[in-house]
């Protein structure tokens, strides 16, 4: 079976793909994730566009200013992380994948045995090479796609955090300049 055979297999092929997907996502994450941190004082920015929405929401009152500041930076954080679910997706099925083409490869194998009632070597070398293959495609997609995903998550979250303790830091900020405005009542 020559390696060109193999490229030819439905589940190799699929495999193929989600890889070029899925290290698509992992470079389209990790470029947005750069820029943002490196942007963030600058206008236009993540952190620009929550501090415009903090201005734009000055004379609401503190809890409604919560609520709207969690969405503000939920929209944020959407836009960091949209493409991660399509990477667990592609890191958590690659195996699956790889094991079916496994099980099929096994297939074909017994197929060429029944087919030429002759279990030599070069009978079954074609089932079992694909289903080898299959089995390291299907592992080498997965791997990268799982350890990419979780940590492209887990600095998505810390950017969310930056963004959370900034948003708070000013909330309280504003907090204590109303409260040393407000009269003192004696009762």
């Amino acid at each position: 079976m020559s390696f060109g055979h193999l490229f030819r297999d439905p589940v190799l092929m699929i495999l193929a793909a989600a890889s070029l997907v899925s290290w698509a996502i992992i470079l389209q994450c990790a470029i947005a994730l750069w820029r943002v941190a490196r942007e963030d004082r600058s206008s236009g920015s993540s952190l620009a566009r929550l501090q415009a929405e903090l201005g734009r929401n000055s004379g609401v009152d503190r809890e409604h200013l919560l609520v709207i500041m969690d969405g503000a930076i939920g929209l944020e954080r959407h836009r960091l992380d949209r493409s991660l679910p399509l990477l667990g997706v592609v890191g958590t099925t690659a195996p699956y994948l790889g094991l079916f083409g496994t099980v099929i490869g096994i297939i074909r194998a017994f197929q060429a045995i029944q087919a030429q009632n002759n279990m030599s070597p070069s009978v079954v070398a074609g089932g079992i090479a694909l289903a080898l293959v299959a089995t390291a495609m299907g592992l080498a997609v997965a791997i990268p796609a799982v350890a990419a995903h979780h940590l492209l998550s887990a600095a998505v979250a810390r950017r969310v955090a930056v963004w959370e303790s900034y948003v708070a830091g000013q909330i309280g900020r504003a907090a204590s300049k109303e409260a040393e405005h407000e009269p003192v009542t004696l009762a």
